[in-house]
């Protein structure tokens, strides 16, 4: 006999909630640099105004949270506790950017998931992202071109001008979030009511992939080509689409980028000190999980061993959290797949594309973990925030086999 899931009815959120949501979504591509090791990212300012004018709006969806977000938070926590045992204090680095740093995503997370009643809701906040991205990348494009070109320095470029940074101020986590509007304008803009038609689309396309090109962040273009790969899988003809403008449009990039261009690229892209390095840090944190396989050897504790943080997300939790850590981040990600597999697989056709780009956007950014330490990225937790508030939509069409994990 089929068991029937229980699902929350969503009512439409405040009119304030959603400005503030549309506030938050619109500066996310911006950050600022405050002081050393500090940064200051406005989009932060709409979560506390949240607290502030519409905290009697969040909402608890009961569809939109998991044993797994618990777990996330337990991690942390346990991680903290046997740093202090370990160390007698906890550091600085770790109290605020890890642990209270948390609070953070979370609440985004809750006040996106009670922001969202409609799919049209879901659809704007895609549309605001993307286009906020599109938009802020015309500028830092506009700047990389000027270094490049002329020599002029500019926020937009790091690393003698060689790299595109945007306001993200790190090559690779600004990489990281063009590729997620990339992937996300690519899917949301399939079907019936797509978030950008031909032109914008095809601007989207050119600009954004130029500025995944332009950061020189492999991490990146791994996320990006896996991503495309399950692009390929559900939607074969539009991945070829892809391939096919990026083979056009390869030499004619390089001509525009003159002779030197090429050994640039060359550079840049090969690094082998730094993969070397990568590797490097991978090898420290089997090392560190081996000393402490169960819990880990606490927050914080391979940054102060190694003098550097593992830059990659699934090794920061085995080797500070353990194999109980490692299984922790893994179920919480795995969470968001399926219930974001079924959401694409019992969606209004209409709203199946939104849910795809969701999709996409979250394989992107678990690629990216893999390289750099991508578990704090707020457009991550945007998008974990809308694929379970897809899930919450889809559960409201009518009733569905259970499916719990």
């Amino acid at each position: 006999m089929t068991s029937i899931v229980a699902f929350d009815i969503v009512p439409q959120p405040p009119r304030v909630l959603s400005v503030l949501i549309t506030g938050y979504v619109a500066l996310l591509p911006y950050q600022f640099e405050v002081g050393n090791a500090a940064n200051f990212a406005p989009a932060d300012c709409f979560i506390l105004l949240v607290l502030l004018l519409a905290a009697g709006q969040l909402k608890y969806r009961k569809a939109a949270w998991s044993i797994w977000h618990c777990g996330i938070a337990v991690t942390l926590a346990a991680g903290s506790l046997v740093a202090a045992l370990r160390f007698g204090v906890l550091d600085r680095y770790e109290l605020l950017n890890k642990d209270a740093g948390l609070l953070l995503p979370f609440l985004s997370y809750v006040a996106i998931t009670s922001s969202v009643g409609e799919w049209d809701d879901l659809r704007r906040i895609l549309q605001v992202f993307a286009l906020s991205v599109v938009v802020q990348n015309l500028l830092s494009v506009g700047g990389f071109l000027l270094a490049y070109y002329f020599g002029w320095a500019n926020l937009f470029a790091r690393y003698g001008g060689l790299r595109l940074s945007g306001m993200l101020l790190d090559p690779n986590a600004y990489g990281g979030l063009l590729v997620a509007a990339f992937v996300i304008s690519e899917g949301a803009s399939l079907g019936r009511t797509p978030i950008f038609k031909r032109p914008m689309l095809w601007l989207s396309r050119l600009t954004l992939g130029m500025g995944i090109l332009f950061t020189f962040s492999r991490s990146a273009w791994a996320a990006l080509l896996l991503a495309l790969l399950l692009l390929c899988a559900l939607q074969t003809r539009v991945a070829f689409r892809l391939a096919l403008a990026g083979i056009i449009g390869a030499p004619c990039l390089i001509l525009l980028m003159g002779n030197r261009f090429l050994p640039v690229f060359e550079e840049m892209a090969s690094r082998p000190k730094q993969v070397q390095g990568r590797f490097d840090l991978i090898h420290a944190a089997f090392q560190a999980f081996t000393r402490h396989p169960f819990l880990g050897g606490g927050i914080g504790s391979f940054r102060l061993g190694e003098g550097e943080i593992a830059h990659n997300s699934a090794m920061w939790f085995l080797a500070d959290f353990g194999i109980v850590g490692l299984a922790v981040f893994l179920g919480f990600l795995g969470w968001f797949f399926v219930r974001g597999w079924f959401a694409y697989r019992f969606a209004p056709a209409r709203e199946q594309p939104l849910v795809l780009a969701l999709l996409l956007g979250h394989t992107a950014m678990f690629g990216l973990a893999m390289g750099i330490e991508a578990f704090y990225q707020r457009h991550w937790w945007l998008v974990l925030g809308l694929i379970a508030s897809s899930y919450s939509l889809t559960l409201r069409r009518g009733h569905h086999p259970a499916r719990d994990c």
